[in-house]
């Protein structure tokens, strides 16, 4: 595990290259720490990545209103659009599954995107904005999905590692699970 101290943002700390050098060498607490990060940070990301997917499929519906593929107004499309139809079918999110974000959050990947396409200007936007702001919150999207597949590599190969630890009876389950603390 590399030492936290020259990383600012956790996210830095569990997308380094050498993130997981060492693991073999942890103890399972240390181990379930950065399991337990690894686990904060995808639910960051997999909750920006949402923002994002919304903003872009209603960016997408005025872009399709404005070339006349869409008869339909955009505010007339929002429902479809804000339940995930628009995306093949509603989605099944547990509550466990959903990250909201509270208190003050430092500005991360796609807060800058997500920030500088207020939905209320789109109709305001010419045709050559809209598209380059399609284009934007596509590139965003594509590289949180790309930090958010590191996270989650990461995520697996320390759940793999304190499961080899269990089976091998080198852990207990309490090693392995933490438990609640009163």
């Amino acid at each position: 595990m590399t030492d936290a101290a020259p990383y600012r943002r956790r996210i830095d700390r569990i997308t380094d290259e050498d993130f997981l050098d060492g693991l073999a060498d942890l103890v399972p607490a240390d181990i379930r720490t950065m399991r337990d990060d690894c686990r904060e940070e995808e639910a960051r990301l997999s909750y920006a990545r949402r923002l994002l997917h919304g903003q872009l499929d209603i960016a997408r519906a005025e872009l399709q209103r404005r070339e006349g593929t869409d008869a339909d107004s955009l505010v007339s499309t929002l429902t479809t659009i804000l339940t995930d139809e628009a995306a093949g079918g509603p989605r099944s999110v547990s509550n466990s599954e959903v990250y909201v974000p509270t208190g003050k959050q430092g500005r991360r990947r796609g807060d800058r995107v997500l920030e500088e396409m207020p939905l209320g200007r789109l109709p305001d936007l010419t045709d050559p904005e809209l598209v380059a702001a399609v284009q934007r919150l596509k590139e965003e999207e594509q590289a949180i999905s790309a930090l958010r597949r590191k996270v989650m590599d990461n995520l697996d190969r320390l759940q793999q590692e304190l499961i080899a630890r269990y089976r091998d009876g080198a852990a207990s389950i309490n090693d392995v699970v933490r438990t609640v603390e009163g």
